[in-house]
């Protein structure tokens, strides 16, 4: 039953955070994958360490998929941005009710794209930009309590910070060897703003039954931000279902919605037109197995397929996803 309900409760902290959200299609989904964040739980000490790869190559004007304006003096959006982030989360429970997570993300993100006006079919240069550095930390608390008699169903709330720990200097690279920085701020591992973080959260798990549900909400605002660029407010809305298989083995099934406003200040992602190209909506079907190798110690691994997406101005979106990792609770 312990083991079910741990199994159980990686569907509800499985909520997709962007980390940053542009036209170079750096947004990536950093999945929170504690086990035992929401069930029932002895106090304790659980580790997970997990690895997410998306890549956006894909450019959009709000849910049209279009071809890269080639035409104007400048840069040109139809290459690809590839993220690889490491994450590092610890989570202790201090009882039943209450309970905190400090997640660390190290973030590996290679971006490309052409410069205009192209003769033909040959671009007038190129840019690349690498980033290999520590992401912005966040630290979340909660509490959690039953939901009736029976023990089979609860809810709780999260309250948290995210912290302004990512490096925000990383240098663009062009095809001469010049370098600079970015006009595009999100390509940093770090935003540069300390966020609030605050949601809710809903699950019912039937001992007897291999089904179980969840419910989950989340938003995220900036409190502190630099003074020529702020991210926009972030609000996810998750719910699905698990399955046991077996004693060792269950499969997850979740939809993911997600609404990204757009970004603010000087340095915020404009299109060649002036409009903002920052922020919007997207809806993902995330399925996925996880596997309990011994007590206490889980694999898993998830993929996120894009059902939806709608952004605004013109920016590259993510078509591939997926996540794996292993979790111990002591």
């Amino acid at each position: 039953m312990r083991q079910h309900r741990q199994i159980f409760a990686i569907l509800l902290s499985l909520s997709c955070v962007t980390a940053a959200h542009a036209s170079c299609g750096s947004s990536a989904c950093a999945i929170n994958t504690n086990w035992d964040e929401h069930s029932a739980s002895k106090p304790g000490l659980s580790m997970d360490l997990r690895y997410s790869y998306s890549k956006a190559d894909q450019l959009r004007s709000g849910s049209s998929k279009i071809n890269a304006d080639t035409t104007f003096n400048g840069e040109v959006e139809n290459l690809s941005t590839v993220n690889r982030i490491t994450t590092a989360t610890l989570d202790y429970s201090f009882n039943e009710h209450w309970g905190a997570m400090l997640a660390a993300p190290f973030i590996s993100r290679d971006h490309s794209h052409n410069l205009g006006p192209y003769t033909g079919s040959t671009p007038a240069g190129s840019e690349t930009f690498t980033a290999n550095a520590l992401g912005d930390v966040k630290l979340v608390g909660r509490y959690r309590w039953e939901l009736g008699d029976t023990g089979f169903s609860s809810a709780g709330v999260k309250l948290g910070m995210k912290l302004n720990t990512g490096r925000q200097d990383s240098l663009i690279v062009d095809n001469l060897g010049n370098s600079k920085l970015p006009t595009e701020v999100t390509l940093q591992t770090g935003s540069g703003s300390t966020d609030l973080v605050a949601g809710a959260f809903w699950q019912l798990s039937d001992p007897a039954s291999s089904l179980s549900w969840f419910a989950q909400a989340m938003a995220q605002s900036a409190i502190n931000s630099r003074a020529d660029f702020r991210p926009g407010d972030q609000y996810n809305l998750d719910a699905g279902m698990r399955y046991a298989f077996s004693k060792s083995m269950s499969g997850l099934l979740q939809l993911n919605s997600q609404w990204n406003a757009a970004d603010s200040g000087s340095s915020a992602a404009l299109t060649p037109a002036g409009a903002t190209s920052s922020g919007g909506n997207s809806v993902l079907l995330t399925p996925g197995l996880i596997y309990a190798i011994t007590t206490g110690t889980n694999l898993y691994g998830l993929v996120q397929i894009p059902l939806y997406h709608y952004v605004n101005g013109e920016q590259l979106t993510v078509s591939q996803a997926f996540t794996v990792g292993i979790n111990h609770r002591f």
